[in-house]
């Protein structure tokens, strides 16, 4: 999660977990605002902004186009609005509140307009107050930190201080890393081993390079589903204690007085959840889903 920690999620996330709670851009025509439900349903397609090469949520596949988990859950709801799908892949800026401004409300400086909604923001009620040009809503999942190892180089522990004598896994930059760096006053940075991604991680633990490997729990169980590790046991173990390690995960679109749109697709998120959808889009990429715990679950 390097490009989405650092560019989406770091400043919410990161600061929430580590408790250390624009000019530039070129405004967008007035007709490249964003489209009621009407003018939605009139246009026949819904278009959603999702991150780009973060699997298993969102990323542009081998042979075909973008796949993931959000992009299935974009075409579910917009299927629910009768609607036909177009996927907005883009890079994280350098903060969420970036992204915000260039998929939803303003556009980029190098144009392309906005779109419609943006799944995988951060519903997170302090951040949210901080964004008035933004509507969050719809939390559809719980994210956790979460720890992988070899059961025959590890064994259960209670404390993470039990991963200071092993060679962890780590995405650099990424919220895993910062828990190694500074927890417990730094005694874990040296179970650090960084990597360029969490694909090249997962691929030392399957390797046997490292002993355990720290990152976001759906990350981490989507990445090893598509790795194969085939009769390789493992066990999971997420962290608790002094650092904020969990957060909820949900959608955005523009601020405006016309709710027809966010409640068009709070209810339609609501039914994948109640017809069980939700869960099947998760497991149908290796990841468990795990419902979320904030106040912007099922509504705003």
């Amino acid at each position: 999660m390097n490009k989405r920690l650092r560019g989406g999620l770091a400043p919410v996330i990161a600061a929430l977990a580590l408790m250390a709670l624009a000019g530039g851009s070129i405004a967008v025509a007035d007709d490249e605002a964003l489209d009621t439900l009407e003018t939605v349903k009139a246009r026949g397609t819904l278009e959603v902004a999702l991150y780009d090469a973060f699997p298993p949520y969102s990323y542009k596949a081998d042979k075909g186009g973008p796949s993931g988990v959000d992009v299935d859950l974009a075409r579910a709801l917009a299927e629910k609005l009768g609607l036909q799908t177009k996927v907005r892949l883009f890079p994280a800026d350098e903060s969420m509140g970036d992204d915000l401004r260039n998929n939803l409300w303003k556009g980029h400086y190098l144009g392309g307009g906005v779109a419609d909604v943006m799944l995988h923001v951060a519903a997170d009620p302090k951040f949210a107050a901080q964004e008035d040009k933004v509507a969050f809503f719809g939390a559809y999942f719980n994210e956790a930190v979460t720890v992988v190892y070899h059961p025959d180089r590890m064994e259960a522990f209670e404390s993470p201080m039990a991963l200071s004598t092993q060679k962890v896994g780590v995405e650099i930059d990424s919220i895993s890393d910062y828990y190694l760096s500074g927890a417990f006053n730094g005694r874990l940075r040296t179970a650090a081993v960084r990597h360029g991604s969490l694909v090249e991680a997962v691929t030392a633990f399957k390797n046997g390079e490292v002993d355990a490997v720290m990152a976001p729990r759906g990350e981490l169980q989507g990445l090893m589903s598509a790795a194969d590790f085939g009769k390789v046991e493992f066990k999971q173990q997420e962290l608790v204690g002094l650092f904020r390690t969990s957060w909820d995960i949900g959608m955005a679109v523009k601020q405006a007085d016309d709710t027809a749109l966010r409640d068009a697709l709070d209810k339609a998120l609501e039914d994948l959840k109640t017809e069980g959808r939700l869960a099947e889009i998760f497991a149908a990429h290796g990841v468990d889903y795990v419902a979320p715990s904030t106040a912007l679950a099922g509504g705003s």
